[in-house]
């Protein structure tokens, strides 16, 4: 279900909800000095009052009664002037015909002192993890700093009709949300929340204890932990499945219980000398008393395949990536479809008790890892991609949170916040998994674990970050994440 407000002791608040939803008929329209209050009232409501944060904002209101009027309030930033246009970023909504519209936009005299936070990825990443979680009833643009793509009509046709405010500001809106009734306050709660989290201002009381509740749901949906039901599932489901993620996810680890699940496995590992001999059929020479001759051997493929025929069987390919796909699996590749069980083809070569067509099994699962930070290897060939389907794996707070090391639990939210907040979708891949923040003598007596955890942080961790930086991955996140590098070390150093 899609989140939903709470019953919370916030008048204020509610109060400017019910006049939302109202749209243009709420009975303070046209009434400015009656809503400057109200906002100045739902920001005590929610929001420390220490001079040095209030003063950071303005509140705008030109609310008119008149349909071919552009009617908006809201906060805006402090710098601004107090009429006329504006920079930066605000939290404002147009009220229309049954309804309003909630925002976030950019004024139309341009990004202003807002640029770092519009152009750094996590606050792109963060209204689109909120836009899952209400799904899809809050609207995100693709590119945030793109000020010449405009509300696509698909999307404002489904809002309350605000035509004029559309015309005006349609380019510079980049995140909205429809409210009609109560039952939309916590979409206008999470986009008010934000802006003023963005902007370094404290929440308090039940706000705060809302909102970092939040935070933890949209840091879920970002990173989303798949469970090993699902992957099951989806295994029998589709059959031909990849586990991809970044190193230290746990990926290897998922693909051997989910084969124990299954109960009947094949294991092997790819590498750049894996070929199509090794994988599908291949002639091998053997000595003979005459000299030399040639046996046809079957592969992984046939001999798991064999094993399929009387049970379910797994084969599981780690490191699927590391070797040429199209040419480790040849003609084969053909057969890797769902519910096309008859397609056969014809070996070049024919092992012993085997037909010399090859058609697998429907008791046949393939499943492989792939480690997406491994950039020394093509990517995968599209041909073969559609075949499979692909299960993200994201690291876990979890794990680290059960062995309760104090120096891994922090390095890891600080690895993670890194990431997510200045990484784009590339780099986002390298981040390092949950594994770098464990025992790797898990079983050993737990009084030895922390010095266990801070040697595996100063010996896998923190060279893993130094060798993306020096092999330059990192991109526009480099300074972040280097940054990073240097707090871990930091820390280790401080460490007992």
């Amino acid at each position: 279900m899609a989140p939903t407000m709470k019953k919370s002791n916030s008048p204020a608040f509610e109060e400017l909800l019910g006049g939302m939803v109202a749209g243009r008929e709420w009975d303070a329209m046209e009434a400015s000095a009656r809503v400057r209050k109200l906002l100045d009232a739902v920001y005590e409501e929610r929001f420390h009052s220490a001079e040095h944060e209030k003063s950071r904002y303005q509140v705008r209101v030109n609310l008119q009664k008149k349909e071919d009027a552009a009617s908006y309030a809201g906060w805006i930033t402090a710098e601004n002037p107090e009429t006329g246009p504006y920079q930066g970023t605000s939290f404002v909504w147009f009220p229309g015909k049954e309804g309003s519209v909630a925002v976030l936009v950019i004024g139309t005299d341009g990004f202003g002192a807002d640029t770092h936070i519009l152009g750094r990825p996590g606050h792109g990443r963060r209204l689109r993890a909120l836009a899952r979680l209400h799904r899809g009833r809050l609207w995100v643009k693709p590119d945030l700093l793109d000020l010449n793509a405009t509300v696509p009509e698909v999307v404002s046709e489904r809002w309350p009709e605000i035509p004029k405010a559309l015309h005006a500001y349609g380019r510079v809106i980049y995140a909205a949300a429809a409210v009609r009734s109560t039952e939309d306050g916590a979409i206008v709660e999470d986009l008010l929340d934000l802006f003023f989290d963005e902007h370094a201002t404290r929440l308090k009381g039940a706000a705060s204890r809302r909102w970092e509740e939040r935070r933890q749901e949209i840091a879920g949906a970002i990173f989303p932990r798949v469970k090993e039901e699902s992957a099951l599932e989806l295994l029998r489901e589709r059959r031909f499945v990849v586990l991809e993620g970044p190193p230290g996810t746990g990926k290897t680890k998922l693909a051997f219980d989910l084969a124990n699940r299954i109960g009947s496995s094949t294991k092997v590992q790819f590498h750049p000398a894996r070929t199509y001999e090794d994988f599908v059929v291949g002639l091998y020479p053997r000595p003979t008393a005459d000299g030399l001759a040639f046996e046809v051997r079957a592969g992984d493929l046939l001999v798991a395949n064999e094993a399929a025929k009387t049970r379910e069987h797994v084969l599981v390919v780690d490191e699927i990536n590391r070797a040429d796909l199209a040419r480790v699996l040849g003609e084969a590749v053909v057969l890797l479809e769902v519910g096309e069980e008859d397609r056969a083809v014809r070996l070049p070569h024919v092992p012993k008790g085997h037909s010399p067509e090859l058609r697998l099994s429907p008791n046949l699962y393939v499943l492989a890892t792939r480690n997406t930070a491994d950039r020394t290897i093509a990517r995968m060939d599209l041909a073969i991609r559609r075949r499979f389907a692909f299960l993200e794996i994201w690291p876990d707070l979890a794990p680290v949170e059960k062995e309760g090391v104090e120096l891994a639990k922090k390095l890891f939210a600080d690895t993670i916040h890194t990431f997510a907040e200045y990484a784009d979708d590339d780099v986002l891949r390298l981040t390092p998994g949950h594994a770098y923040f464990l025992d790797p003598r898990p079983r050993e007596s737990p009084d030895g674990r922390a010095a266990r955890v801070a040697r595996r942080l100063r010996l896998e961790l923190l060279p893993l970050l130094r060798d993306y930086l020096a092999e330059r991955l990192c991109g526009g996140a480099s300074e972040a994440i280097a940054g990073l590098a240097d707090r871990v070390d930091s820390r280790l150093l401080e460490a007992p």
